[in-house]
């Protein structure tokens, strides 16, 4: 049985004890009355009237005749052990962390007492609030963007914070990069996958490559990371923070329109081939045309001049000299193309109008045109005036022969 001077004697010593603590600490028995209070408890409750030693403590700290919802008191009695809970108290506008500690000592009253430890942990809480909500804006705008962003331990490859977009589920110690990335065992080492990681802490610079990424379901996607280093004390990177972009689609353009630019240049390879070729025919096919012009007429004056030539020197009249005469000036004529250009399109001259400007050409007068074309004279004049129309040089001063024989020159 312990003694009451040995009570006396310990609360003494315990009061000196807990006096040099920060915090507000009382001791009181299993009725929550006040044994004993420390310096900081009788400082915050100067302006209350009345004793504070011997007070219920729940109406004297929270006004309530009730203990306070939620005191840790009620529960170290069921349990028998410590206790320790945060708790709003709406009576001080407060949070505080209260902890209630039994202890080897009854009181005079023969009831256990319990050490009483409160500590007003507001600011801390407003802290956690302001944390909280700085940490639900980040992740609701990590969570708008629309591509996977990550952000990964330097050192050990752990992914520490992740957007939906990344959809890599919970994270924990095991949630390597390169495992949910790329479902390997170890970290990215090749010069088709460089790791962005090691390039980074290497060069202390962003890094951007291509990587074949791997998701939990569905078909490998091709990613554009852009990974930027995070400098800690000292300047050591402690993190990197890698930003993806699936550029598949852009991937597959630019395949489609490299093989495309291939296919036209062999089309245009394969175009110029067939130009040089075709230049190539067309001029083997002048080449052809000029020596069958030039045995065309070769043939006709090794063949047909001749014997027009003995017709003439015969026994004919007049007219049929004529004849003869013509005949070879247009054999000359076909010859140099002269025919040709009066049965051009842009003249539009008629077969006879064709021939009356010939036979003008060679110095015929309408009267020997007239009978050698059995037409009246004046229908030759008119066939002249038809041909100066269509020369353009209707009521010009301009000789109808001499012009005719122009054309030879053009």
């Amino acid at each position: 049985m312990v003694k009451n001077s040995q009570i006396d004697n310990f609360l003494n010593l315990f009061q000196n004890i807990i006096d040099i603590l920060p915090y507000f600490v009382m001791v009181v028995d299993e009725d929550h009355e006040i044994i004993i209070i420390n310096d900081n408890v009788k400082k915050a409750l100067e302006h209350e009237k009345g004793p504070i030693i011997g007070s219920y403590c729940p109406r004297l700290i929270h006004g309530t005749d009730e203990p306070f919802p939620g005191c840790p008191l009620e529960e170290s009695i069921v349990q028998g052990g410590a206790v320790t809970k945060e708790l709003y108290d709406p009576f001080y506008g407060k949070w505080i962390t209260s902890a209630i500690y039994p202890l080897l000592y009854k009181s005079k009253n023969d009831k256990r007492l319990y050490l009483h430890i409160v500590y007003d942990i507001s600011e801390l809480k407003k802290a956690e609030e302001t944390i909280l909500e700085q940490n639900l804006f980040l992740t609701s705008i990590l969570d708008s963007l629309s591509q996977p962003f990550y952000v990964i331990d330097a050192d050990d490859y752990t992914i520490k914070l992740a957007n939906s977009a990344a959809n890599f589920g919970e994270l924990n110690d095991k949630s390597k990069c390169y495992r949910l990335t790329h479902k390997s065992s170890k970290p990215c080492n090749s010069k088709k996958h460089p790791c962005p990681v090691q390039e980074i802490k290497k060069t202390r610079k962003p890094f951007t490559v291509e990587h074949i990424h791997y998701p939990k379901d569905g078909e490998p996607v091709e990613y554009e990371v852009q990974g930027y280093p995070i400098f800690g004390e000292n300047g050591r990177i402690t993190h990197i923070i890698e930003y993806t972009f699936d550029i598949t689609d852009r991937k597959r353009a630019r395949e489609k329109l490299f093989n495309t630019q291939v296919s036209l240049e062999e089309k245009s390879r394969n175009l110029n081939e067939k130009n040089i070729a075709l230049k190539v025919l067309l001029e083997h096919l002048g080449e052809e045309k000029k020596d069958i012009k030039k045995n065309y007429i070769t043939n006709i004056k090794t063949l047909i001049v001749p014997y027009l030539d003995k017709l003439s020197n015969s026994s004919l009249n007049e007219s049929q000299k004529t004849l003869i005469e013509i005949v070879t000036t247009n054999i000359s004529e076909v010859t140099h193309d002269f025919a040709k250009k009066l049965m051009d399109d842009t003249l539009n001259l008629t077969p006879v109008e064709t021939r009356v400007a010939n036979m003008v050409k060679n110095y015929k007068t309408a009267k020997e045109i007239a009978e050698l074309m059995h037409i009246s004279e004046n229908t030759v004049k008119a066939h002249f005036s038809n041909i100066r129309s269509k020369l353009g040089i209707k009521n010009k001063k301009i000789n109808l022969r001499y012009h005719l024989q122009s054309l030879l020159k053009e």
